[in-house]
């Protein structure tokens, strides 16, 4: 049954809430298998890790499965001293979230009130821009020159009113990155007295550059940083939403007063702890990850279509006006890929890496579009 909206819907709801477009994800391979009528599909749309969880975050969720009755313990003690080990900083300094983007948005409850802005790039995650507005506040986004961050840009715009500035290193959904000196020079550009730098690492353990910063080096900046890492990534953990956050004590205690209770559920938080010490998975989930890289690239090339160069677990490409008419034939032949438009990128496609036999099923099914594309 369908309704419409209540007329006096618009007269008691914000503005600024009535103005966000939803959240668009990658379409779920049964859905799809509904749609088309498919047996089989697969999903290369939300950058998930194709060889899945941790093997020890496996056994250790199932140890603790008939535990589910009990409510977890709300500040993840053991998982954040976990980690605090790994970043060598003290358990206070991190916070936990139902998902890193939980994170972004208690940050914008403290910080973003109405009128106030947050700078951040054109293409970028759209969480960004809905956390700003969905407490009033102005994203102030800036184009990005030759597919990267355009750092000075950034600084340009910042006016009294700029609250947060959001930044993805490596960005999505372009995979780019900046160097550990554009970064350095940006630190010294900003104001120190009214802002805060986020900076999403989500894909930080698929970086192979090494001139790429890493956040938890600048913690001691007189900059306020607050670093946001996940497990959805490289951990294959995307479906337990799991992510956490780095920062100066002070304002980890901010963030404490917005979060939730319990969070973050008990599988979660010993499933993301058992795969901290899964050192091989993290290896294995790189090298699948690199090595489909090279082969993705390589058919790009052959087919004559521009691509980004990528430090994540994706690549993106260039299929021009047909894009969307590409999106949706890879769809009619089993392969989920995502379609850019809502990026703001309506040309491009983003593919993330699979296994070998998912990646070559792409290529035979993008070979098919070709025509289609002419």
């Amino acid at each position: 049954m369908q309704q419409t909206k209540p007329p006096w819907l618009e007269r008691i709801i914000s503005s600024h809430i009535l103005s966000i477009p939803p959240y668009v994800p990658g379409k779920p391979v049964a859905e799809l298998q509904r749609e088309m009528g498919l047996s089989e599909a697969t999903k290369m749309a939300s950058n998930e890790n194709p060889l899945g969880p941790s093997p020890f975050a496996i056994k250790a969720m199932e140890r603790h499965l008939r535990e589910a009755h009990i409510y977890p313990e709300s500040s993840a003690p053991d998982l954040r001293s976990g980690l605090a080990s790994r970043l060598g900083v003290s358990p206070d300094w991190i916070i936990l979230g139902n998902g890193s983007d939980e994170i972004m948005q208690m940050a914008t409850h403290i910080f973003i009130q109405p009128q106030d802005e947050a700078v951040m790039s054109e293409h970028d995650f759209s969480m960004y821009r809905i956390c700003v507005q969905a407490f009033g506040g102005r994203p102030v986004r800036v184009p990005m020159t030759s597919h990267r961050v355009d750092l000075p840009a950034l600084t340009k715009v910042i006016t009294e009113r700029t609250r947060l500035i959001f930044l993805a290193v490596p960005n999505s959904p372009t995979g780019t990155i900046v160097s550990r000196a554009e970064f350095e020079s940006f630190l010294k550009d900003l104001p120190r007295d009214r802002l805060i730098l986020v900076l999403d690492e989500a894909y930080r353990e698929y970086v192979q550059d090494r001139e790429c910063p890493i956040g938890v080096d600048y913690l001691s900046s007189e900059l306020p940083i607050l670093v946001l890492r996940t497990f959805s990534k490289i951990y294959g953990l995307a479906g337990l939403r799991a992510g956490y956050g780095v920062s100066q004590p002070w304002l980890i205690e901010l963030l404490n007063r917005v979060r939730p209770p319990f969070n973050v559920n008990s599988l979660a938080q010993v499933g993301a702890l058992a795969a901290l010490d899964d050192i091989e998975h993290v290896q294995r989930s790189r090298k699948l990850t690199r090595d489909g890289m090279d082969y993705l690239a390589a058919e790009f090339k052959s087919l004559g279509l521009q691509f980004i160069p990528s430090q994540a677990n994706f690549i993106t490409f260039r299929a021009g006006k047909g894009a969307k008419e590409c999106y949706e034939a890879l769809l009619r032949e089993g392969v989920i890929v995502r379609h850019l438009a809502s990026f703001g990128m309506e040309e491009w496609i983003r593919v993330t890496i699979g296994k070998e036999e998912q990646n070559r099923r792409f290529i035979s099914a993008l070979k098919k579009t070709i025509p289609a594309r002419a």
